[in-house]
């Protein structure tokens, strides 16, 4: 009888544990499908801006690319100069192709040998010039480059509507800023994220390198995948190509037709639900004569908390309470299955904050970016206009950057515009903001100024507190800045006017001999 009665007891634990752990398991895949489809919507968002604002970019650049200048190849070269001067967000350099395709009228910056190549057969070339719009092309090696890039085209018409230049960007996949999210990051251990493009086929970036420009699997390898080719959204379980079984998320980036995957293996999602399995059953196989009398007692007591964290698990899962640590009510296997799920939260809130740190951040200098710096100057130009205050909005170039650069290579380039970054940040009130606008770029917003005197003063200051040396590696160097200021309301009534009225009057410092600052042209 006692042994009939253990062998019920263990029966009888073995069932529960199953109904518990699957119940468990079905829990953490709700709030673990959801962060992690959160995470990818975030990445691919984000890629999907960049993708949007480089185009944009070209299409105003094809727009505004005067036709009289392709007859003059250097003057083009010179003109895309300057524009990349003004927004370097193509790290391989701007193109002008003529209709035919043969060679290029004009690049900036010059790779060697661009300028010769055939453009007539590329996809992007000959996708602009049969539907006259932009166009991204297949993420491949650079022929002139010989580095994994990816090239954006948009047409130049003539007053007829005819194609009469091709104006395209290349973007190394390696720009820092561009894919970082997914090249840079991992989720857990084991997981990752995957940029396919579904028009072409293949993996534009991956967590993994070696998966960089690799094809896909072919048709019926993978399900899930087939799935999202097919036009799948959402998150599932399916077994990868390497037969491992993961859980996947799928989202869009619409500007490109690719999508971002973010995977994680199964095992390791559900890792604490089977340590907690492994632990019970060994439990249930050493229980003895004494646990057929107390487990009649103890069982609830036992199996309580457990209950009341899966309880808590789907409540959170299904948006009725909001995510947050369990509390440990024991120091058992319950308490260690609740203290890996607390780990588990913990580390997908890390995750999702350094990512939206880096989206907002300057990886080198750790100031903010152009899309963090856009926003704080659309607020300071939003609050400014209720209080009928003045805002100065400093765009900073630095002067002789480039030689340094060249001479010292990047490591000691890297070195000196943290540098800056720590003076300029030294140089300014806690409620102005600075921020790295791109290469050697920066810029300045100061709150509440008085008028052009006062914000004189301060470029005046700058200028000075730049121009010290900076000691780099046991040698000194010497830059200086040229600085463009422009006052809100006083020059221009809406943000993107006055970036371009100050980075204008940045270009003035420049040819009134650098090392100066000057004021942008008030409009009429």
């Amino acid at each position: 009888i006692i042994l009939f009665g253990l062998f019920l007891i263990v029966l009888s634990q073995t069932v529960r544990l199953a109904i518990l752990a699957n119940t468990l398991q079905s829990g953490f895949q709700e709030v673990i499908s959801a962060e992690q489809l959160s995470l990818a919507t975030y990445v691919a968002k984000d890629i999907d801006g960049k993708i949007r604002m480089r185009q944009q970019m070209l299409d105003r650049l094809a727009k505004d690319l005067p036709v009289d200048l392709l007859r003059n190849p250097q003057q083009v070269e010179l003109w895309l100069a300057q524009r990349h001067a003004m927004n370097s967000l193509f790290s391989r350099g701007l193109i002008v192709v003529p209709p035919d395709g043969r060679g290029a009228v004009a690049d900036f910056p010059a790779l060697p040998g661009r300028r010769q190549l055939d453009f007539a057969a590329t996809d992007w070339f000959r996708e602009v010039r049969d539907s006259r719009r932009p166009a991204i092309g297949k993420p491949t090696i650079g022929r002139a480059s010989h580095q994994p890039v990816i090239v954006m085209a948009a047409p130049r018409l003539d007053a007829q509507g005819r194609v009469v230049a091709i104006v395209a960007g290349a973007t190394a996949l390696d720009t820092p800023g561009f894919l970082d999210l997914i090249q840079n990051n991992r989720l857990g251990n084991n997981g990752g994220f995957l940029l396919i493009s579904q028009r072409d086929n293949l993996f534009v970036a991956a967590s993994e390198p070696g998966m960089r420009l690799e094809p896909l699997p072919p048709p019926g390898v993978n399900r899930l995948q087939d799935a999202a080719m097919a036009g799948f959204r959402g998150t599932d379980i399916a077994v990868s190509a390497a037969g491992v079984e993961n859980l996947a998320s799928f989202v869009s980036v619409p500007a490109a037709d690719w999508f971002v995957v973010a995977r994680l293996p199964t095992a390791e999602a559900f890792a604490p639900v089977e340590k907690m399995r492994r632990r019970y059953m060994l439990n249930s196989l050493g229980i003895g004569l004494l646990i057929v009398v107390a487990l009649v007692l103890f069982l609830r007591h036992t199996f309580r908390p457990m209950k009341l964290a899966a309880e808590q698990m789907r409540r959170m899962a299904d948006g009725h309470a909001p995510l947050a640590p369990l509390p440990i009510v024991r120091r058992d296997e319950v308490g260690e299955m609740t203290e890996g799920f607390n780990y588990l939260l913990e580390k997908l809130r890390e995750s999702e904050a350094r990512m939206a740190h880096l989206a907002h951040h300057d990886a080198l200098t750790g100031l903010p970016n152009r899309l963090s710096f856009l926003a704080q100057i659309q607020h300071g130009a939003a609050l400014a206009h209720r209080r009928e205050h003045r805002l100065a909005l400093l765009f900073i170039d630095l002067d002789d950057f480039k030689p340094i650069n060249d001479r010292y290579g990047h490591e000691t380039g890297d070195q000196l515009l943290q540098q800056v970054a720590a003076r300029l940040g030294e140089s300014v009130r806690e409620s102005d903001a600075v921020a790295r606008f791109g290469g050697d770029e920066f810029v300045l917003l100061l709150s509440d100024v008085a008028d052009r005197p006062a914000a004189a003063a301060i470029a005046e200051k700058i200028i000075a507190r730049l121009s010290a040396p900076y000691s780099v590696n046991g040698v000194d160097h010497e830059v200086g800045a040229s600085i463009g200021i422009a006052l809100f309301p006083d020059d221009a009534h809406d943000v993107a006017a006055l970036i371009a009225q100050a980075d204008a009057a940045m270009y003035d410092a420049k040819d009134g001999g650098r090392g100066c600052y000057r004021f942008a042209h008030k409009t009429a």
